[in-house]
C-alpha cells in the first residue's frame, strides 16, 4: 500500500481510503462479523483511513465504524467524520456544529477524531432550503472548528468540496482548511485535468491542484461513480439502490451507458475490468491523498486492495482517456 501525504499536516495516509457510507452499504447496513472481517483485512492491507458521517444512516456509520475498530484495537487508524446543517439550523451554526461535533465523538467511543469536514455543499450565497452553506457562514463553523482543535476534540478539520465551483476555490483561500474532499472519476477528471470548454460536466477547476499548492490534503469521493463505473447495473444488496450522481449525468443509468467509452482499458489489457480502471485511475492522480472506495462486501475490498496495489495506469492509457475528455 502506498501512503500520500495528507497536505501539510505532517499526517500520511493510505492511497485507498475506506469509504464507510450509505452508497456501498457495508457500515450502516451490514452484519458485525462482516464489517469486522473487512475492516480488519482492510488494517492488515494497510489502509488506515476511515470516512465516515453522521448522516449515513442517521448515524449507525459512525456507531459501526467506531465499535469495529475499538474492537480490532486500531487506536492508530486515521478517522474523518462529518458536520451538515439542516435547514432549521442556520440560524444557531455555533452551537449546533459543536453539538454534532460532542454528538459524533460519543456515537464513535471516542474521545477526539483525526479531521471533521463540512458536508453542505459550498455556494456564492447561504441557501439553508437548500442545503447550501455561503462563505460567511462557513466562517462560523471554522471559528467552532478551531475551538475543538484547541480543546483537543479533533486534530484537523475540512470543507466538503462540492458546490460552486468558484466559491469553492475563494473558501480555501479564505479559511485554508486541512483537508478536502472532491470528486473525482473517469467521467468527470476536472478536479485535476483541465477540460475542454464543452466539457458536460461541472468543471472544478483543478480543485485538486490548488489544494496541492495550498498544502492541503485531497480526499477523492465517487471514483466509482455511485457504481456506474463498474459497468454493472446490478447492485449489492446491501449498497444504495437508487444513487444520485454527483456532478455527470441525470442518473446512473446515464452515467452506466457513458461508461463504454472506457471499455478500451478492459480490451487493450490495461486493466482487467471496469472497477480496476476506475480506481487505478482516481490513484494516477499526482496531487491526490487519497481515493475513497465505498464497499458492499468483503470481495469488494478484496478486489480494490488489489487494484491500488497494481498501482496507476500506464500513461499511453491516461493520454487515451485524455482524448476521449476533449471530444466531449
Amino acid at each position: 500500500m502506498q501512503y500520500k501525504a495528507f497536505g501539510n499536516t505532517g499526517v500520511e495516509v493510505s492511497v485507498l481510503g475506506y469509504g464507510c457510507g450509505a452508497v456501498g452499504g457495508l457500515m450502516v447496513r451490514g452484519e458485525h462479523p462482516d464489517m469486522l472481517r473487512t475492516v480488519e483485512y482492510a488494517l492488515e492491507s494497510g489502509i488506515n483511513y476511515f470516512d465516515t458521517a453522521r448522516m449515513y444512516g442517521d448515524g449507525l456509520s459512525e456507531i459501526h465504524t467506531g465499535a469495529v475498530l475499538r474492537e480490532l484495537g486500531a487506536h492508530d487508524a486515521l478517522v474523518g467524520t462529518k458536520v451538515r446543517l439542516s435547514a432549521a439550523e442556520f440560524g444557531n451554526i455555533e452551537e449546533v456544529i459543536e453539538a454534532q461535533i460532542d454528538n459524533s465523538l460519543q456515537r464513535m467511543g471516542r474521545d477526539n477524531v483525526d479531521i471533521v469536514y463540512t458536508h453542505n455543499s459550498i455556494g456564492a450565497a447561504s441557501n439553508p432550503d437548500g442545503g447550501q452553506l455561503g462563505l460567511d457562514d462557513l466562517e462560523r463553523i471554522v471559528g467552532v472548528f478551531n475551538r475543538a482543535v484547541e480543546s483537543g476534540k479533533i486534530r484537523f478539520w475540512g470543507f466538503n468540496g462540492l458546490g460552486d465551483t468558484e466559491t469553492l476555490h475563494s473558501a480555501i483561500d479564505r479559511f485554508g482548511p486541512s483537508g478536502m474532499h472532491t470528486c473525482y472519476n473517469m467521467l468527470n477528471p476536472s478536479s485535476s485535468h483541465e477540460m475542454s470548454a464543452g466539457f458536460p460536466y461541472q468543471d472544478y477547476g483543478q480543485l485538486m491542484q490548488k489544494t496541492a499548492e495550498k498544502g492541503i490534503g485531497s480526499v477523492a469521493i465517487r471514483i466509482l461513480a455511485g457504481g456506474a463505473l463498474t459497468g454493472d447495473s446490478v447492485r449489492h444488496p446491501l449498497a444504495a439502490q437508487d444513487v444520485a450522481p454527483i456532478a455527470t449525468g441525470q442518473t446512473l443509468s446515464e452515467d452506466l451507458a457513458r461508461t463504454s467509452q472506457f471499455s478500451f482499458l478492459v480490451e487493450d489489457g490495461y486493466t482487467e475490468n471496469l472497477a480496476e480502471a476506475a480506481i487505478r485511475f482516481a490513484i494516477s492522480a499526482e496531487n491526490l491523498s487519497t481515493a475513497l472506495v465505498g464497499l458492499s462486501s468483503f470481495d469488494q475490498l478484496e478486489q480494490a486492495v488489489a487494484a491500488t496495489n497494481k498501482g496507476p495506469l500506464p500513461s499511453d492509457a491516461l493520454e487515451k482517456l485524455e482524448g476521449i475528455w476533449a471530444a466531449s
